[in-house]
């Protein structure tokens, strides 16, 4: 594993991923920055190198790639950095309650 330059954000955050073949899988993002983030559970059969779009808390999906996989964690690049605009306000809604765990993150 390489080291991480971009600060990253502890948050929990409903979201929902599907893979490039086309299963769709819940889980929870518990840290992000605009490079990547961490997803905690529901990521058991992800493979590094594979791809998938993730919908993290209200925000359209985003495409990524499985970093690593350990147990019920597993790191992701975002394909595309997120903007700063973004992230600020996951952060934001997370820290305002607004992103409840059973809400559900939109895939289409």
């Amino acid at each position: 594993m390489t080291a991480r330059h971009d600060p990253r954000s502890r948050v929990s955050i409903p979201a929902g991923y599907r893979t490039d073949d086309g299963a769709e899988y819940e889980t929870s993002v518990i840290d992000i920055s605009e490079m990547g983030c961490r997803l905690r559970n529901g990521v058991e059969l992800l493979a590094p190198g594979k791809g998938l779009s993730i919908a993290i808390g209200n925000l359209a999906p985003v495409s990524a790639q499985v970093r690593w996989q350990y147990g019920s964690f597993c790191g992701l690049a975002f394909t595309r950095p997120l903007h700063s605009a973004l992230l600020d306000h996951l952060e934001d809604a997370h820290a305002r309650g607004m992103l409840a765990p059973d809400a559900e993150p939109r895939l289409s």
